[in-house]
């Protein structure tokens, strides 16, 4: 009965993992001798099979990793009699949920046993895997962080400094609509700013105004002050357009929102699908509209400083990148920002727990963790591989290195409920910027859709 009750409680969260495409293949059937690892990302599967074969050279045990995996799949298999020996999620909101039904190894006497050196890792991305009471569930393997980027040629087209980003959320407001532009006929052509595209940023907005949008260590949504100030901040940037012709120009760049396509029509894209899958053959991601001088500002992460990055495009894009600036009234919440990224654990049930282990305590080693994350345009969760040539020779990098570094740098929030509550403010933002909703009623209706629902979740647990 307990994996019946598992897959109930956590249906209502798991979704496809932002990196499974539609077609993820055959999974291999985990067995004893050999070291499985199943991670829900990886569009270069050699690659990522490539780099832990070096495991096996020492050890001589052989490792074989399946990628693209589906959330549903990997569930039912942590729930059975044979699950993977390690995964690798492509972001932490479903280790807690996980860890709730007694399917994620504790790491703590692992850590010990193989002596990873926890101290060598940021500490923000390493927030992401520790429960509320400083257990060890998962550990970070590389992370992205949002920054601000702007185009320095339609600064100075507008008069403003091409070397001086906004430095206060008040001052973004007015430069987007300096950077807004019509043609003769009143069409628009150009926008300085929007807030929720190519994907949602509320958490990095709520953090900066002073608090976030959950409560009780994640439990929950409320209506708290700082979660209502980012949405009202946000509803300035689409005074003024009319949704219709907002939406065409956008579409225009962006054809996924207005394609036929089964996975990515009419949504806005995480941050892994946006920079490491291509939704539409002519390969136009929503920073295109950037790259072609339509858009003049826009938050994302840090692959798109990197050596394959805008700078490297036809055309490149003369631009400057800078930490997303903080309210006016706070400065000291300079630099603050989310950090999230793969993470990778131990099934409960894995066979050979100590060979994962050991393959865990060698995969969070410096080396490793800096092959990984150049790669896969990550940023390196150990401050020793950040020294790598490949990290500290770009200097765009060096941003998003610091930001990490930083006491601000906040790790996303991670709970048993994690997934659904972030699709839940993805709705409830969709309807009060493009809708005209009322961020409060909305708020509070789904606390109290959530609350019944967690209920219901709870009773399947503690039937026997």
């Amino acid at each position: 009965m307990r994996k019946k009750h598992t897959i109930l409680l956590l249906g209502i969260v798991v979704i496809v993992s932002g990196w499974c495409m539609a077609s993820c293949g055959s999974l291999a059937q985990p067995s004893e001798g050999v070291v499985d690892v199943w991670a829900t990302w990886g569009d270069d599967s050699d690659q990522l099979q490539a780099l832990l074969e070096r495991f096996s050279q020492p050890s001589d045990l052989p490792v074989r990793v399946t990628t693209r995996v589906r959330s549903e799949d990997l569930l039912e298999a942590l729930a059975g009699a044979q699950p993977p020996d390690v995964v690798i999620l492509s972001s932490s909101d479903l280790v807690a949920a996980y860890d709730a039904q007694g399917l994620v190894e504790p790491l703590d006497p692992w850590i010990e046993a193989t002596g990873i050196d926890l101290g060598d890792v940021y500490p923000a991305p390493l927030g992401q895997c520790q429960s509320p009471d400083d257990a060890q569930r998962c550990l970070p393997w590389g992370c992205d962080i949002d920054a601000l980027y702007w185009n320095k040629d339609l600064f100075a087209a507008a008069g403003l400094d091409p070397e001086r980003p906004p430095q206060t959320m008040e001052e973004m407001v007015d430069y987007a609509g300096q950077l807004t532009l019509r043609d003769e006929q009143g069409e628009l052509g150009q926008v300085g700013f929007l807030p929720d595209f190519p994907r949602s940023h509320a958490e990095l907005y709520a953090r900066m105004l002073g608090g976030q949008f959950y409560n009780n260590g994640g439990a929950e949504l409320a209506a708290s002050q700082p979660g209502l100030d980012a949405l009202n901040w946000q509803r300035q940037f689409y005074a003024g357009y009319d949704s219709e012709e907002l939406e065409a120009l956008v579409s225009s760049f962006t054809p996924y929102m207005t394609s036929r396509h089964a996975l990515y029509a009419g949504r806005r894209l995480s941050c892994q699908q946006c920079h490491r899958s291509s939704p539409i053959q002519n390969k136009k991601t929503p920073d295109t509209g950037f790259r072609q001088g339509r858009m003049a500002m826009m938050i994302d992460g840090q692959w798109q400083a990197g050596r394959k990055g805008l700078s490297h495009g036809e055309p490149p894009v003369n631009y400057g990148v800078a930490a997303f600036p903080p309210p006016s009234a706070h400065p000291e919440r300079a630099g603050t920002t989310v950090v999230r990224g793969p993470v990778v654990f131990i099934a409960a049930g894995a066979v050979d727990k100590e060979a994962a282990a050991n393959l865990l305590a060698w995969m969070m080693s410096p080396e490793i963790v800096a092959e990984a994350a150049e790669a896969n345009a990550l940023l390196p969760t150990s401050r020793t591989a950040a020294r790598d040539p490949r990290f500290q020779s770009v200097p765009d990098l060096r941003v998003f290195l610091d930001l990490m570094a930083q006491a601000n740098a906040k790790p996303a929030v991670t709970t048993a409920m994690t997934q659904e509550l972030s699709e839940a403010l993805d709705r409830i933002e969709e309807e009060v910027l493009h809708q005209g909703g009322d961020p409060v009623l909305l708020l509070d209706q789904l606390q109290a859709g959530l609350e019944s629902q967690k209920k219901e979740a709870l009773s399947f647990q503690a039937r026997p």
